[in-house]
């Protein structure tokens, strides 16, 4: 008996994952916030939780992970102003604050109350910056690979004597986005080729030919290099830091996950972020540099899942297929 129910619930789950579309098969959409059209995709018929990519991979960094998640949950996987399929704000307003504004304009076109949120990298910030402003919206938080402005990111991107190719100093390099992109122009490929191999834990193992093909043409659209070293901008670093002053007060008050790569900030991971919440877990990220939904994507969904199914049944169900054939734009 044991036996056959142990084959059911592998049954069960293997119908799960296959009726979940692989990453190129999502629903797309486009919607109007802050002067900007902001493009997601999204699978799934769960409560939702959303995906929020950091830089310079627009939301493809979640087409593993992502389709993972979907067995379980409505899957929201934002491309970030500037980014992917999303325009580039006029304003060039790159700042956690603003990016946080177009998660909650979103969110609130999609009529969702409250939801689960997992960020990398710059979509840290976004992530954080949403959970200040409307904390009634984020029922739990994670984050993975990022240390916020004033909380140790300046700590990362100040050159030290030791640096070498494998250290963080694109962070400083693209601080000054008129110069980093004077001599990266044309260089696209191989910046992005030389940051995913040196932030890695296996080079660029983790990267198909394809998806670093994406992430390449996303950058030589017209406006994209800019708009990636955007939120890089050391001025742009600065607004950051002074709107993230307020957690020295007034810390997270929400569970929160922070995780980082064994090959990456692990060893920064506990003084970074653990003043930040006040319910916060740690962990490392085992086998994964920078990049841990590319490295080791199944690791991650297990912690995540971990993570948040005890706070799954404060969320309400979502169903997304409504929105098929909708106009969204006017």
């Amino acid at each position: 008996m044991l036996f056959s129910a142990s084959l059911a619930t592998a049954f069960i789950a293997s119908a799960a994952a296959a009726a979940v579309p692989q990453w190129d098969q999502w629903a797309h959409g486009r919607v109007l916030v802050n002067n900007i059209t902001m493009h997601y995709r999204w699978a799934g018929s769960g409560p939702p939780i959303v995906l929020v990519h950091g830089n310079p991979q627009p939301s493809i960094t979640w087409r593993l992970l992502g389709p993972m998640l979907a067995q379980k949950y409505t899957v929201i996987a934002p491309d970030n102003r500037g980014m992917g399929d999303s325009t580039i704000p006029p304003d060039g307003d790159y700042t956690s604050e603003a990016m946080a504004s177009d998660l909650e304009g979103l969110l609130d076109y999609l009529n969702i109350t409250k939801a689960s949120v997992f960020s990398h990298d710059k979509g840290v910030g976004a992530a954080v910056a949403l959970a200040i402003k409307k904390p009634s919206l984020v029922n739990a938080l994670g984050i993975v690979e990022y240390g916020l402005p004033g909380h140790g990111y300046e700590q990362a991107w100040t050159p030290q004597y030791n640096w070498d190719t494998y250290s963080l100093y694109p962070l400083a390099a693209w601080a000054v986005p008129d110069a980093a992109e004077r001599f990266q122009s044309g260089r696209e490929r191989e910046a992005v080729l030389s940051f995913l191999f040196h932030a890695s834990y296996t080079g660029l193992s983790g990267f198909p030919l394809d998806v670093i093909d994406r992430i390449v043409d996303d950058l030589r659209k017209p406006g994209g290099l800019r708009a990636m070293f955007g939120a890089f901008d050391a001025k742009i670093m600065g607004k950051d830091a002074a709107f993230f002053s307020v957690l020295n007060k007034k810390p997270l008050d929400l569970p929160f996950l922070a995780l980082a790569g064994e090959a990456s900030l692990a060893s920064v991971l506990k003084p970074v972020w653990g003043p930040i919440g006040k319910n916060t877990t740690l962990d490392v990220v085992p086998q994964a540099g920078h990049f841990p939904a590319d490295e080791n994507p199944e690791w991650l969904f297990q912690r995540i899942n971990q993570f948040f199914d005890p706070y799954f049944h404060q969320l309400k169900k979502v169903d997304l297929s409504v929105l098929k054939n909708r106009v969204t734009l006017v």
